[in-house]
């Protein structure tokens, strides 16, 4: 199997696993065992690191002309083949927005969100610059660090609020408990 053809396979194994991990953090959450779902969360992001940094800075070919350049224009060229990029650059960054609010669980959604856009901002463009600047990668593209960005954003806005539910859902259930205890 060449590595392009491993793409798809790939794919499918980190969503399973994201599937996995995500009905793992909701189970772990409802059972109240706050500290592991944020240790799950935490440890399945620097997987997710890890195979982000394999898949932006896999040294792809330099220019024949070995030029450096970034596009600085967002959205400038519009082909088929970019717009399945700009999906694949937004669907990238999504499992780091699901994880986030059980890792900063103490964190109100508000700022769940901007430290999701902030955080995804600067990893993205930590690697567009690595990618424009080193033998890792040919250019960068400012609609890459937007599409990053959009999508890390938008999937920490949805999970913190499922998360704020099902700690608000736990912390109602276990109120009576806690209560029946005292008496």
């Amino acid at each position: 199997m060449t590595p392009d053809s491993l793409v798809i396979p790939a794919a499918v194994v980190a969503l399973a696993f994201l599937a996995w991990v995500l009905l793992r953090l909701v189970r772990l959450t409802r059972q109240g065992d706050f500290i592991r779902a944020a240790h799950l969360a935490s440890a399945s992001t620097a997987l997710w690191g890890l195979g982000l940094l394999l898949a932006t800075l896999g040294g792809r070919p330099q220019d024949s002309l070995g030029r450096i350049w970034f596009n600085w224009v967002p959205f400038a060229t519009q082909t088929a083949a970019n717009d399945t990029e700009i999906v694949m650059n937004f669907l990238l960054f999504v499992p780091a927005g699901l994880l986030l609010p059980w890792i900063a669980r103490h964190a109100t959604r508000q700022r769940v969100i901007v430290l999701a856009l902030g955080a995804a901002a600067m990893l993205s463009s930590v690697i567009e610059v690595l990618q424009t600047f080193t033998p890792l990668g040919t250019a960068g593209d400012i609609t890459d660090i937007l599409s990053n960005t959009i999508g890390c954003t938008i999937a920490a806005a949805i999970s913190s609020i499922v998360h704020h539910w099902l700690v608000s859902q736990q912390l109602t259930r276990s109120a009576p408990e806690a209560r029946q205890l005292q008496s």
